[in-house]
């Protein structure tokens, strides 16, 4: 899902009027940790280590703006991760090697719950991402990839909630193809997140 195939969910919601659905303002702060595949890996060798990034740790910030059971949101990210290469047995790893600023849209619909309560949203979306080598002087490079979340709100206040929310990212290798040793291939890079966090919003208007 990238957006220009959100877009026409945008439209649609853009298009209901203040008469036809109350809407509202929040804001979320989340944090998170993920396990990653892909990136490379030898085609031929398939007992090589792979070289990728492992262990990410993520700090969001996003801005939704919800009508009905539908919801568009923009957020911000910050990620860092240990460079690794990975075997079936064992991992060499260089902490704290790479970090990333992330910008991110996504399309939400309430699937279960209630706006009042405790709900259960699905989104679709993309992400853009510039990472950088911090300890190997790498070049720093941008990445789009396509985002699928499973989001439980779970309110504890007037305006707060509770959140837990899980990710599944997919797009293009982080590595270049000359960066990696002879015989390596790129492969498409799979990121899964599990983030918990709190959600402030607004009343209605």
């Amino acid at each position: 899902m990238t957006m220009r195939h959100a877009l026409p969910l945008l439209l649609l919601l853009a298009s209901l009027s203040p008469a036809r659905a109350t809407a509202q303002w929040q804001l979320s702060l989340v944090t998170g940790w993920s396990a990653t595949a892909g990136h490379s890996r030898d085609p031929v060798d398939q007992d090589q280590p792979a070289i990728l990034p492992d262990r990410p740790q993520n700090w969001s910030l996003a801005v939704a703006r919800q009508r009905r059971g539908w919801r568009i949101a923009v957020d911000g990210s910050r990620i860092t991760a240990d460079l690794a290469v990975r075997s079936t047995s064992t991992t060499l790893a260089t902490r704290g090697a790479l970090s990333a600023w992330g910008l991110g849209a996504e399309v939400g619909r309430r699937i279960a719950g209630r706006g009042d309560g405790s709900s259960l949203w699905g989104s679709v979306g993309a992400v853009y991402e510039r990472w950088s080598f911090d300890v190997t002087g790498g070049d720093s490079r941008w990445r789009a990839a396509a985002r699928g979340a499973l989001q439980l709100n779970v309110p504890f206040g007037a305006h707060w909630a509770g959140l837990l929310r899980g990710e599944l990212l997919a797009g293009p290798s982080l590595f270049r193809p000359e960066e990696l040793p002879e015989g390596y291939g790129i492969r498409s890079a799979r990121r899964a997140t599990l983030q918990v966090g709190v959600t402030l919003a607004g009343m209605p208007r």
